[in-house]
This record gives C-alpha cells, sequence and structure tokens, in this order.
C-alpha cells in the first residue's frame, strides 16, 4: 500500500492499507527483513488455473509465449524507498529466480515500470515491445528463458557478491550460484545430454565450441576401433606413463617435464589451486578463455588483475604493456596463446623476452591450445623446461580432434611438475584417451595438413560474414570473434533465434568484461557446414529485417 497506492499512483488509498487480489491465494512470496522489519519483498505466481497478473491486461493468444507448466510470472519486486540502490532488491530477485529454477520452471514473464526498464534489461529480462498503464503507473511486458537468465546471472559481479556473503534461509530452494563457468556447449539442448538419440547430432551445427572440424587422424581412429572392447574395460596405466614418454619425445624434452591430464581444465584447477591461494597476485589477459577468471576469482579467491585489450588494436598483446604491468610484481601472470575468443597470437621470441625482463618471483602459465594453428614451430615448451618459472599448457583437444577423450598435458620444470605429480589421481586420463593421445603425436603429418586447411576455411568464412555487415576480428585459429552491426539484433537474440535452425554460437560475454552486447564468436567447421552456417545466418537476418518486432 505504502508504494502502489501512495507512492506510485497505481491503486487508491484505503483505510486498511492493504491491498489485495485473487492471486494472492496462490502467489509465493520472498521477504527481506531487517531488524524484524519488512524492508522488500518479491512475488512468483506458479501455472495454474488461476492465471496470471498479466491476463488482466493482455489477451493471451496475442503474446507470443508459452502457456504451459514451465512458465512462471514474477511481479511486484519492491523494496522501501530508503534502501532502494542497495543488494535486497539483487537478492529478491535471485531468491525468486531460485525459488523458480527449484521448482522446475523454464521460463518467465513479468511487466517492469518504465522507469526503471533498464534494470530488468541488464538482469537478462526481454522486452516484447507491449505497455499497459494502470492507475499512474506504465508497465512494459517482459520474458526470459530460465537457461539464458543463467548465463547474464554469471556475468553479473553482484550477484557472486551477495552470493558468498548472505546467510540463505529460503527452505528448499538452493540459491543458483557461479560456481561453474559457462563454456558453450548448448547444442546438447537440441541432441540430448542423456545420449538417447544420438542421431540428432548431424541436424545440429556445434558452432558455439571450438572441437575440431576435422576427423582425429585414421590411425587414431583404427586403433581405438581395432581395441575398443578391450580399452572400455581395462585400467590404463596408472600415471600415463606411456603418454608421457611420447609427449616428452614428440617435444624434445625429458619425461620429468611433463604431466598427463585428463584435458586442460583438469589441469588448471590442479596446478592453479596448487600453486595460488588468498594472498596471491596474478595478472590474467581481458578477454581470454573464462576458466582461468572462474578459477582464481570463485575457486581460490585470489586478487586478479586485468591487462585490458583493446578493441582499436583488434585485442592485441603488446609486448611493451606486458613488460610494463608486470612491475606490479605478479606471483604469476596467466596468457592464452594465441587468446579465445580473440585469435590474437604473440610469436614465441616476444615472449620469451617478456618473461626474461620479468621480476624474479613471477611464474608465467601460458595456455597453448591453439598454437599449432597459428605456427606449431613457435611452442614455449622446451623452453619453459629449462626455466625455473615457466608453466606450458597443452590440450590436445582442438588441434589433434580428440575433445571426446579428454587428454592434455603440462611441460614444465621438473621441481614444479613433480609437486603436481603426487596431487595428479591415479588413472586421471583414460586408456582410450591414453591410446588416442599417443597415436595422435605419431601422425603429425596428417594433422599438419588439416591445421593449413583450417587457415583457408577461416578465411573463407570471414569473408562470406563480412557480406552481413559484420566485422571480423583477424585471428589465427579455428575461431572468428565477430562484432554485429548497430542495424541487427545483439548477439544473445541472433544467437537464440539461431538455435531454432539447430545453428548454435558462442556469446562470448563472459570471457571478457570489454565485451558489448554484439560481440559473438563463431567456429570454423568444413567447407559444407560453414556454407550452411551462412545459409541459415543469412536466412535468420533476412527474416529478422522483415519482422523485427519478434525479436
Amino acid at each position: 500500500h505504502q508504494v502502489y497506492a501512495k507512492e506510485l499512483g497505481q491503486h487508491l488509498e484505503n483505510e486498511s492499507k492493504k491491498l489485495t487480489d485473487k492471486l494472492d491465494e496462490v502467489n509465493i512470496y520472498i521477504v527481506a527483513k531487517l531488524f524484524n522489519e519488512i524492508v522488500g519483498f518479491i512475488s512468483i505466481t506458479p501455472p495454474g488455473e488461476t492465471g496470471y497478473s498479466i491476463d488482466k491486461y493482455f489477451t493471451r493468444n496475442e503474446l507470443p509465449l508459452v502457456f504451459d507448466r514451465g512458465l512462471f510470472e514474477v511481479r511486484l519486486l519492491t523494496v522501501v524507498d530508503n534502501l532502494r540502490g542497495s543488494f535486497i532488491g539483487a537478492m529478491l530477485y535471485l531468491g525468486a529466480l531460485s525459488y523458480v529454477i527449484a521448482q522446475k520452471g523454464e521460463s518467465l514473464v513479468a511487466i517492469g515500470r518504465l522507469e526503471v526498464l533498464d534494470v530488468y534489461l541488464k538482469v537478462g529480462m526481454k522486452s516484447l515491445n507491449r505497455q499497459v498503464r494502470s492507475g499512474n503507473v506504465t508497465y512494459e511486458l517482459l520474458t526470459a528463458e530460465i537457461c539464458d537468465l543463467l548465463k547474464v546471472i554469471r556475468l553479473q559481479k553482484v550477484f557472486m557478491f551477495i552470493k558468498k556473503r548472505i546467510d540463505w534461509k529460503i527452505d528448499g530452494v538452493k540459491i543458483l550460484n557461479n560456481d561453474q563457468c559457462y563454456h558453450g556447449g548448448d547444442f546438447f539442448e537440441a541432441i540430448g545430454d542423456d545420449f538417447n538419440d544420438l542421431q540428432k547430432k548431424s541436424n545440429v551445427i556445434n558452432a558455439d565450441v571450438l572441437d575440431a572440424w576435422f576427423d582425429p587422424a585414421p590411425n587414431v581412429v583404427d586403433s581405438i576401433k581395432q581395441n575398443l572392447s578391450w580399452s572400455l574395460k581395462t585400467s590404463p596405466p596408472t600415471g600415463s606413463e606411456g603418454m608421457r614418454r611420447v609427449v616428452a619425445d614428440a617435444r624434445g624434452v625429458d619425461e620429468e617435464n611433463i604431466l598427463p591430464g585428463a584435458g586442460s581444465s583438469d589441469l588448471i584447477f590442479l596446478g592453479l589451486r596448487q600453486w595460488i591461494n588468498r594472498l596471491s597476485k596474478v595478472l590474467i589477459l581481458d578477454p581470454m578463455y573464462g576458466e582461468y577468471a572462474h578459477v582464481l576469482e570463485n575457486v581460490v579467491e585470489c586478487q586478479v588483475d586485468r591487462l585490458q585489450l583493446k578493441k582499436l588494436d583488434n585485442y592485441r598483446i603488446k609486448t611493451e604493456e606486458l613488460i610494463s604491468i608486470q612491475k606490479n610484481n605478479y606471483d604469476w601472470v596467466i596468457i592464452v596463446n594465441p587468446n579465445s575468443p580473440t585469435g590474437q597470437y604473440l610469436n614465441s621470441e616476444d615472449l620469451k623476452s617478456v618473461i626474461q625482463i620479468a621480476p624474479e618471483n613471477t611464474r608465467f602459465w601460458i595456455d597453448e591450445t591453439y598454437l599449432e594453428f597459428a605456427d606449431p614451430d613457435n611452442s614455449l615448451e622446451q623452453f619453459a623446461a629449462t626455466s625455473d618459472n615457466v608453466i606450458v599448457c597443452k590440450s590436445m583437444s582442438k588441434v589433434y580432434a580428440l575433445s571426446g577423450v579428454r587428454a592434455a598435458y603440462l611441460c614444465g620444470p621438473a621441481f614444479l611438475i613433480e609437486e603436481l605429480r603426487h596431487l595428479s589421481p591415479p588413472w586421471a586420463v583414460s586408456l582410450p584417451g591414453q591410446i588416442a593421445a599417443c597415436e595422435a603425436l605419431r601422425n603429425v603429418e596428417y594433422y599438419t595438413k588439416k591445421w593449413k586447411e583450417t587457415r583457408i576455411l577461416r578465411e573463407n568464412l570471414s569473408r562470406e560474414l563480412q557480406n552481413f555487415g559484420w566485422e571480423i576480428i583477424p585471428g589465427c585459429a579455428n575461431f572468428l570473434l565477430c562484432q554485429l552491426p548497430e542495424i541487427q539484433p545483439d548477439a544473445c537474440a541472433l544467437i537464440a533465434e539461431c538455435k531454432k535452425h539447430n545453428l548454435y554460437l558462442r556469446d562470448v560475454g563472459n570471457m571478457g568484461n570489454c565485451f558489448d552486447k554484439r560481440t559473438l564468436r563463431i567456429a570454423v567447421k568444413d567447407r559444407q557446414t560453414n556454407k550452411e552456417m551462412i545459409r541459415i545466418l543469412n536466412m535468420v537476418l533476412s527474416e529478422i529485417e522483415r519482422h523485427p518486432s519478434r525479436i
């Protein structure tokens, strides 16, 4: 009554100082109290026969909404006037969203006051371009898919902040959090992550992840096929000893310099949690592969500084800037080279000069996941093996087409590698993974041809995308970073429309603070798949141009 009658004039004031409607019988309220006084609340209307508040203002058949058991309405986000701008509003929203998720909700609908529309849009709600007036207040009709809201929530530092500092006491509700880093892979929505109907995979383009467009070398596939039953039922070498020897031989280093792992993420969590603590000071690039910031900020919770790369320079890594900022005496400097999602690359000599000038106590973690697409001869592995402060992280997923078996390794000074070896669990890499990794390294000629083909495919795809008016950041890996023009939908909207045609692209918002809403990444695929991606994008953009109100 205080807010909606007296302050906003949406309803008439009354002597009882109460406002009610029929939805009170079914609504769920989450309430915030300070010293036992109500200072805010939010209302959730579940699906049911009673309907929603929007039914008072709109006819359902005129709305682009699916009115099913998965649709919840969020209403009346209210905070007393002297506490607006505090964390209370964000707490209530987080609590409401968590409740809807606990009830297996799939989408939200809401009407938001026009004066604070930007707040709703910032947390992931989308306008349906329909307004209604109630008393002295004008509302905008909003909606969102829960899965899309979760991605936005994970990018908002305010939610990370309050999640860790609030003692949540909402029975039966697990407050959603940011304890995972979003990596793409939404294409499994179309295939099914229970693998019940894998035939669907042939109708899906997974350009939101950077899996290789080519198959593993024929010898790799043959080796797995011929030993499939045995490799599935047999325990692998405990410490991946054979894989370790093959990697060391291929890279020209000693076995003591190599530590295999179940993909680079396994090694990132293992290494950074061992060598970095809350008192550590770490420098990363911005933008950069999101797992590093996630582990450092959300898992280790150390001090993280960012070297901001500039769009004006195509996000190029400048050695002079790296050298200058290192004077801040960081414990670790983490660099992805070539960088993702920018595709920019720093040659080995320049990177060595940066490392050699650094303070003595600074260590370097160099992620070379995409290096072979740029120049396989520019690896710092041998340099790292003879150093006392450099670790090179090498995923075998992308350049060797082994994403599914999770094979990777670290290369660095023996004393650092030995520290991690004691912490690495036995059988870290599966037997199929070890077999595939060893065989892949014996078939470099095959992969070298595929890396060269990738460069041609990338340039051809870049030219096609530029025909849409997109700005393409020149890169050197198996993906392209794209900036969308103002006259087209933002990345989130375009990605949502492409999903309807089983084309999955990657919104890169969580990979850097420097991106706006019009930046996406697209993986390079084979020639025919690239053509199909262009066809779908052309169709979607043409449809949007004809019917812009649908977005």
